[in-house]
């Protein structure tokens, strides 16, 4: 992936009369999610800092799993036609209820996945927001997700799953520890998945001066869990994961991203994993920790972790939420077979 940097342009502005006014995403000089991103600055500095942190984990999983499918090219196909207002949508695509599940601090962040769901809403589909604690533990999020694909059972309903960062994992990770329901699943999508781990995640819970900032921010700021951030770690992914990998049965389209670009809301974040690791990263999770095994994976080099799920400012993002998901959810109905 390359690591230059790269100055976009403005995203295609949508089909006339279909969306009105974009919400823009303006992260505030105050407020809770603002104080937890400037108290991320307090990362050691890449360049001096001594401690191996995060070296030689980003990927583990990799020797231990089936490879994923590259499909970028078919999403960047797909994905200028929908920029052009074309309907790419397959017929099945109206069967289905769309499962959408937000990651971490999605509750404190105003418009997150809006876009998203509104596109699926406004092509004529049955879409849900699961109830997930955006700041909670997985095993308590997990459950969350299984009541609600229990209810789209008792009506019948199959179901595509659509989850952004740790929302996808929660989402995967329900899927593993309940096989029984694989069947009513007829496809997931993951946005930007930490599967193997957060690089940024497992810096902060294995810095000491770090977690114990996080263990008194993150309840105070949040009501929150710190572990929910520990979840994301290295560590404790590779012990779920070998624990409870994720099926192959399940068609699932990943999304792995990464961004070098000073017009990158997370430059801080993904300088600092670049100048530490070396590694290609959106901002929280490396790309190749995103490729979730056996899928099949679009990788794009020029899109940062919030992106994903959140309108960007004009000029310094460079694609809809709306759009990226619109595409995946028709490269995911491409898979052959029923749940």
């Amino acid at each position: 992936m390359s690591q230059k940097e790269i100055v976009p342009p403005a995203p295609t502005p949508p089909p006339e009369g279909e969306r009105s006014a974009p919400n823009t995403l303006q992260m505030p000089g105050t407020g809770a999610v603002a104080r937890m991103l400037r108290s991320l600055r307090g990362l050691p500095e890449a360049r001096s800092e001594s401690g191996p942190g995060s070296a030689g984990l980003a990927g583990w999983f990799k020797s231990e799993t089936a490879p994923p499918t590259d499909i970028t090219a078919r999403f960047r196909e797909v994905h200028q036609r929908v920029r052009e207002g074309e309907p790419v949508l397959p017929d099945e695509a109206k069967r289905h209820q769309y499962l959408f599940m937000k990651g971490m601090l999605g509750d404190e962040v105003p418009g997150y996945l809006e876009d998203n769901q509104r596109r699926l809403e406004q092509r004529g589909l049955e879409t849900r927001e699961v109830a997930v604690d955006t700041e909670g533990r997985l095993a308590a999020n997990v459950e969350v997700v299984r009541e609600a694909l229990l209810d789209a059972v008792h009506f019948g309903r199959t179901v595509v799953m659509v989850g952004h960062s740790k929302g996808g994992v929660e989402a995967m990770s329900t899927l593993a520890l309940y096989p029984e329901l694989r069947r009513h699943v007829r496809a997931v999508v993951a946005l930007q998945p930490p599967y193997g781990g957060s690089v940024i995640a497992n810096d902060l819970v294995t810095t000491p001066s770090l977690r114990r900032l996080l263990d008194v921010t993150f309840p105070s700021l949040f009501q929150g869990d710190a572990g929910s951030v520990e979840d994301l770690s290295y560590a404790r992914r590779m012990e779920f994961v070998r624990q409870h990998p994720y099926p192959l049965d399940v068609p699932t389209v990943a999304l792995a991203t990464s961004r070098l670009s000073r017009r990158s809301l997370l430059r801080l974040l993904c300088n600092y994993v670049h100048e530490r690791y070396g590694w290609a990263c959106d901002g929280l999770v490396n790309a190749v920790d995103a490729e979730v095994p056996g899928s099949r994976v679009v990788r794009l080099d020029d899109m940062d972790h919030a992106e994903g799920a959140l309108t960007g400012l004009p000029g310094f993002s460079n694609y809809y939420p709306s759009d990226i998901t619109e595409t995946l959810v028709t490269l995911a109905l491409e898979t052959r077979g029923e749940p």
